[in-house]
């Protein structure tokens, strides 16, 4: 069954979630705690920028600079 998911980020998914009602309330309940996915990438990429491991080995040398 389809639903709109508001996520903490105040970003709203449309999802199919499966199960019994209860189990789907549930799952509504925890993904209002969470950010959205594209949120949760960007987090990602923006405090991996910050580690030494991924200038070294993954950003140009130019960048580096």
């Amino acid at each position: 069954m389809l639903y709109e998911v508001r996520f903490r980020c105040n970003h709203v998914h449309t999802m199919d979630l499966t199960g019994q009602a209860e189990d789907r309330f549930r799952k509504i309940a925890l993904y209002n705690q969470m950010f959205c996915p594209e949120c949760r990438a960007q987090y990602a990429i923006s405090h991996t920028r910050e580690l030494p491991l991924f200038r070294a080995f993954v950003m140009p040398a130019r960048q580096m600079q």
